[in-house]
């Protein structure tokens, strides 16, 4: 079978990862604005300084989320039309798993 996407589709199945992209990452994500550009770069423009504080603290997770949601290959923050921060999304491998959630469960 084969699917024939016209602009307006593609444009809302991007618009879509995006928003599942910032649901299911940092809640402070839910303050910024974020744009897919033309170079596959995820660009998150964000409205106070302690939120770029906060997505820094977590770029492991911030851009495995990218590459792997949104399919972005860069992730770039920025504040006061800055460019903060940029990074390669694959340059980073999954992220560290808490000690808690390697230990083995057990069930009652």
């Amino acid at each position: 079978m084969f699917l024939d996407f016209n602009h307006n589709d593609l444009l809302t199945l991007e618009q879509q990862r995006i928003e599942r992209f910032r649901s299911s990452s940092l809640r402070s994500l839910l303050l910024c604005f974020l744009h897919l550009n033309q170079n596959n770069t995820l660009a998150i423009h964000c409205a106070e300084p302690w939120i770029v504080d906060q997505l820094l603290q977590d770029m492991e997770q911030l851009c495995w989320d990218a590459w792997v949601i949104v399919g972005a290959s860069r992730l770039s923050i920025h504040y006061a039309q800055e460019e903060i921060y940029t990074a390669n999304t694959q340059e980073f491998g999954e992220p560290m798993r808490s000690q808690d959630s390697l230990a083995p469960q057990h069930y009652l």
